[in-house]
């Protein structure tokens, strides 16, 4: 018999904060983006919560994972003693990221 072990997800408020943003800057364009978006990070977080090794580490900072979701880019954090994921940033995939997690 296999026992699944979720995982706990948490969302910072930085990254929470950016997620809104996005939605918000999304709507700008078709009506459907945003929902698109929230439909692709919504089926992220649920594959982080039953594997959150499914995504690479970042290269310059491997301490973070990171998943791309349409053209932005999620970096989260996994500990394991607390069995949590932590989001810590979603930010356009185009930008300085390094620069984003000094």
């Amino acid at each position: 018999m296999h026992i699944c072990v979720n995982w706990t997800v948490v969302t910072l408020p930085r990254a929470r904060r950016e997620y809104l943003q996005a939605l918000e800057y999304l709507r700008r364009f078709y009506p459907g983006t945003p929902m698109r978006f929230r439909n692709e990070f919504k089926k992220k977080l649920s594959q982080l919560e039953f594997n959150p090794r499914c995504c690479s580490p970042y290269p310059d900072k491997p301490e973070y994972r990171r998943a791309i979701i349409g053209k932005y880019t999620m970096l989260y954090k996994i500990d394991e003693a607390r069995r949590e994921v932590h989001i810590h940033r979603i930010i356009r995939s185009s930008w300085d990221i390094p620069q984003a997690l000094q």
